[in-house]
């Protein structure tokens, strides 16, 4: 039962991040029409836009794989995976989850380093507006920590689904 709990507790977590970072699409969406607005109408163009977008984007990107995942919106290979039976998946997704646990640790490694570090020096860009690159360079590790821990719920329920004697899927 524990576990259950924890599991759940990790897919509450991602879909609260998703739902939350959601939020920067609609900022993007709002900023960007304000620079063409500005740009082409007021010949004014902005220098904080497009530099405050790519960090905005870098953030939505890392952060919402967890997200992803939950609603099962990650690329497969379709055409041969969705004529599987639900067993069948299950045996796929276990065996596939090793690559993908080795390839998210080792981002979680390396850009844990690069974000440390940017962290202790308070790096910034090097354009005019010197905007703060460690918030985005951090939001990497962590939403690679997040997608791990959401595959890892994943995996789990695929384990359970094949040790189970009904072969009922473990929902959610």
């Amino acid at each position: 039962m524990q576990i259950e709990n924890f599991l759940k507790l990790i897919d509450k977590t991602n879909e609260w991040t998703g739902r939350i970072v959601s939020y920067l699409a609609i900022f993007m969406m709002l900023s960007l029409t304000y620079e063409v607005v500005v740009r082409y109408l007021f010949n004014m163009p902005t220098i904080w836009v497009l530099e405050i977008n790519q960090y905005a984007l870098c953030i939505y990107v890392a952060l919402a794989g967890g997200f992803t995942a939950i609603n099962n919106g990650h690329v497969n290979v379709e055409i041969l995976y969705e004529k599987f039976s639900p067993r069948r998946k299950a045996i796929v997704n276990i065996a596939t989850s090793i690559c993908f646990f080795t390839v998210l640790l080792v981002l979680i490694w390396k850009a844990g380093a690069v974000a440390w570090e940017a962290w202790e020096t308070k790096e910034t860009s090097f354009s005019l507006l010197a905007a703060p690159l460690y918030p985005a360079k951090a939001a990497i590790p962590i939403g690679a920590f997040l997608f791990l821990l959401q595959q890892l719920t994943n995996l789990i329920r695929d384990i359970a689904f094949l040790v189970r004697k009904d072969h009922q899927p473990v929902e959610n």
